[in-house]
């Protein structure tokens, strides 16, 4: 522990020896002179594989051109970050997670004056795991990507926007990338009404795992986007994924629920599937109804089974890819559609928000919280930022 103390001091971190939501507000050793007009930034992060979230002082950023910087207020838990600490990544420690954040923004670079101003609010899709731990939503200070920023509005608290940033990314990817299905972009000109339950009215989506995280950014993706979507779920969550827009859920512990779900989208224009959940099983059971149905693919963002169907093709899912492989996409989702949906009241902040706690001393909480599994919430730690 010694030796790890002396490390991360050397390095510009300072573990907090302090208790509460109180962080030290001294000078950190092996800051360069330019912090010393900065905030001082702490984040929870892993100082060595699979050891349990410290807090610590680190570094403030640097606000890159197309970039921001946030006072972070609200922060969300996903399964990858658990995964990430329990190991097997081959990264470099200390790193720091974290992918759903909502604050007001401290700085903005040059290329990102035109949508966003100082002082605003905002909600971000941040990218720590691809970009580095300056990106990491687990602290105070996190940088984050323009393209994958959006403004809330004044109505919209920042413990509710901070459900929905990586499950729009990694929705948006698995729908509307050309690697994946490929499906028209959702348009602000999108007139909300309670879905069809006739079938054959739209293009149907085919979703495994409505109520999770992602899967209820599909539903309000999907169908603002023209599709049809049809989704399973316990039956418990049945209300939950039609209010979100679902026309038909079925029940994914029905032991019919394949050959239901082939005799209900046959004679249809099936545009592929959507599993959220990225099980071996539920892969095979969305490529058995494809086969059925004569074919078609996959966006899945977990599993990639070996031994699919013929004419059953998958693609693996990463919401981090949305930005850098296919901006355009990013832009039409993030840039145009969600700040013109939050403020029409179009995209919810679903799932409701599950808060765990205050402070970067509880995001280790957070983590232990949603590895137990939750069933239509959103893990958040509220009151990072004093």
């Amino acid at each position: 522990m010694q030796f790890l103390l002396h490390w991360l001091s050397w390095t510009g971190y300072q573990l907090n020896t302090g208790s509460g939501n109180e962080y030290q507000s001294e000078q950190v050793i092996g800051f360069p002179p330019s912090q010393a007009a900065k905030p001082r930034n702490y984040a929870a992060l892993i100082p060595s594989e699979k050891a349990q979230l410290e807090v610590a002082g680190i570094p403030y950023p640097e606000c890159g051109d197309d970039e921001l910087i946030i006072k972070n207020h609200v922060v969300g838990v996903n399964p990858i970050d658990w995964k990430v600490q329990s190991g097997g990544f081959g990264l470099e420690y200390p790193v720091v997670m974290g992918e759903d954040v909502a604050g007001e923004i401290l700085e903005v670079g040059t290329n990102a004056k035109h949508n966003f101003h100082v002082g605003q609010r905002v909600m971000a899709h941040t990218v720590g795991f691809d970009k580095g731990s300056s990106y990491g939503g687990f602290q105070l200070y996190p940088v984050l990507r323009a393209a994958i920023t959006s403004p809330i509005p004044d109505d919209l608290s920042f413990t509710e926007a901070a459900v929905l940033p990586l499950s729009i990314s990694t929705a948006a990817a698995g729908l509307f990338m050309n690697a994946t299905l490929g499906l028209n972009s959702p348009k602000t000109d999108t007139i909300f009404s309670l879905p069809s339950t006739h079938v054959a009215d739209n293009p149907v989506l085919l979703l495994w795992g409505g109520s999770s995280s992602v899967g209820s950014s599909v539903i309000q993706l999907a169908s603002a986007a023209g599709y049809t979507v049809i989704t399973t779920s316990s039956s418990s969550n049945f209300k939950y994924c039609k209010e979100l827009g679902a026309a038909h859920v079925l029940d994914y512990h029905d032991p019919e629920v394949v050959p239901k779900l082939i005799n209900l989208l046959k004679g249809n224009k099936v545009v592929g599937a959507y599993d959220a959940i990225g099980s071996v099983t539920t892969v095979l059971q969305c490529a058995s109804v494809l086969e059925a149905l004569g074919g078609g693919k996959i966006s899945s963002v977990g599993a990639a089974p070996s031994n699919l169907p013929p004419k059953v093709t998958l693609a693996r899912i990463s919401g981090g890819a949305l930005e850098p492989r296919e901006p355009t996409v990013a832009m039409e989702v993030w840039g145009t559609y969600v700040p013109w949906a939050l403020k029409s009241g179009r995209l919810l902040p679903r799932p409701k928000a599950l808060i765990v706690g205050k402070g970067l001393e509880n995001v280790q909480k957070g983590l232990d919280r949603q590895k137990e599994g939750v069933s239509a919430k959103k893990v958040v730690i509220a009151g990072l930022a004093k």
